[in-house]
């Protein structure tokens, strides 16, 4: 593999695609006065890390000595959070807090998942074992792109729904763009290369 003493991927270079859930996908919201995006969200993240990736190894004891050997499972990631720049109507701050308010209303301090009125509900088992948590969750894809904005890696986070959204810190003494942050769980990491710079000429 060659590659020139200069050729470095960045850390500010990168693009962060969300979808949506279907839950909220389907609610029309009468704040905003309009259904929520069918399109994916681009989100103006500023900050957002990719997890360790570990599948740990395992002792055995034999003969008086140890051998080791994967265990061939991956360990639950750590959630993920990510600092995103409000916008001026802070539509992106509040889609965030809807879609973390269908898990429990501030309101009625309920969820439609776990409502006897849903379909699928069922006293014996526990929602996030069943398919009804499927519209609830979602993912989003992190892009590592090069100097050219072209989509050179891609992290997908799949079985995605939000834990918290962080708190927004005013102050009449900073005048800098407000910031805030998001914090998902998710069940996998999948990555994708997706162009191999040195057979692609720019």
């Amino acid at each position: 593999m060659n590659q020139a003493p200069l050729n470095r991927s960045r850390n500010d270079k990168f693009l962060l695609v969300l979808e949506l859930p279907k839950a909220l996908k389907n609610t029309y919201d009468n704040v905003l006065e309009k259904p929520y995006r069918i399109d994916p969200i681009q989100f103006s993240v500023f900050g957002s890390p990719v997890p360790a990736v570990s599948i740990p190894d395992i002792s055995v004891a034999f003969g008086g000595q140890v051998h080791k050997t994967s265990s061939f499972s991956r360990p639950a990631y750590n959630p993920i959070t990510l600092r995103f720049l409000v916008d001026n109507g802070y539509t992106n701050y509040w889609t965030l807090w809807k879609w973390l308010n269908l898990f429990n209303d501030s309101k009625t301090s309920s969820s439609p998942i776990v409502s006897p009125l849903h379909p699928s509900f069922n006293k014996s088992t526990p929602p996030l074992l069943t398919n009804s948590l499927i519209d609830y969750v979602s993912h989003f894809s992190l892009f590592s792109i090069d100097e050219y904005n072209n989509k050179i890696v891609e992290f997908k986070y799949t079985n995605v729904f939000p834990t918290n959204l962080g708190e927004i810190n005013y102050s009449n003494q900073d005048p800098s763009e407000i910031n805030c942050n998001v914090t998902f769980s998710f069940n996998q990491l999948n990555v994708n290369l997706l162009r191999d710079v040195n057979k692609v000429s720019c």
